[in-house]
């Protein structure tokens, strides 16, 4: 990829050093340039751009004044793969301590109740609306 902004299409421009001596020599300015994740609304999926700083704070700019969806990186589309899920390297939620005792004592509690009802329509032969 050469250093050039997706967005604003800056890229490296040339231009002279001129120090105190006055001797000219030629120098480069190069732009303000990230590499960004980015959801592209087109295609469904998410891409690597690079954009420069200058665009960054325009499409930050847009995303607050509610810009239209073509302009702006909007969150991902439901049923859209990111790379990330492709290569099965999706982050999954860690649970703190507490949190996993919570989650068994719902999963008990919901077992134990599925086994009472069946219990329940077992001694009276009636079946319940869910089981309809």
């Amino acid at each position: 990829m050469a250093r050039k902004c997706a967005l604003t299409g800056k890229k490296t421009s040339s231009g002279n050093n001129r120090p105190f001596s006055l001797k000219i020599t030629k120098r480069t300015f190069r732009p303000n340039l990230f590499k960004k994740r980015i959801f592209n609304p087109l295609t469904g999926r998410v891409e690597r751009v690079k954009l420069s700083a200058s665009a960054l704070r325009t499409l930050k700019k847009w995303i607050r004044e509610g810009a239209p969806e073509e302009e702006v990186v909007a969150a991902p589309v439901p049923g859209a793969i990111s790379h990330n899920e492709e290569k099965h390297r999706v982050k999954k939620d860690k649970l703190t301590p507490k949190q996993k005792k919570e989650l068994v004592a719902q999963q008990e509690a919901a077992a134990k109740a599925a086994t009472d009802d069946k219990n329940a329509e077992v001694m009276t032969g009636e079946t319940s609306e869910k089981a309809k």
